[in-house]
């Protein structure tokens, strides 16, 4: 049973009420496991500052707003499986606007 430790930033943390966590996850468990876990743990309000969706070039998509490991999860050369990612023991997984620059 892996466990993974989860930052939250911006509206997340806002949402949550906390900073960080620490979450044990059952044995092959995914990112998207972990999205929602924490939807059900705090309410479907959540949802919104999870995902970021919208329209590109007339379609329609939606995507985790979500870095694993400092990565980001939609970088495919990174992700492939994108949120079906499975999660080691350690695993950290940071949510919300992460914002950097100089």
């Amino acid at each position: 049973m892996p466990t993974v430790h989860c930052l939250y930033y911006s509206t997340v943390q806002t949402a949550v009420g906390k900073k960080e966590e620490t979450i044990t996850l059952p044995d092959g468990a995914t990112v998207e496991d972990v999205l929602n876990e924490l939807v059900r743990k705090y309410g479907s309000h959540l949802a919104r500052h999870l995902y970021s969706e919208g329209w590109i070039d007339g379609r329609y998509y939606k995507t985790a707003a979500v870095y694993v490991n400092k990565k980001r999860i939609q970088w495919l050369q990174d992700f492939p499986l994108g949120i079906k990612t499975m999660l080691q023991e350690g695993d950290e997984l940071s949510f919300g606007l992460i914002m950097g620059g100089g």
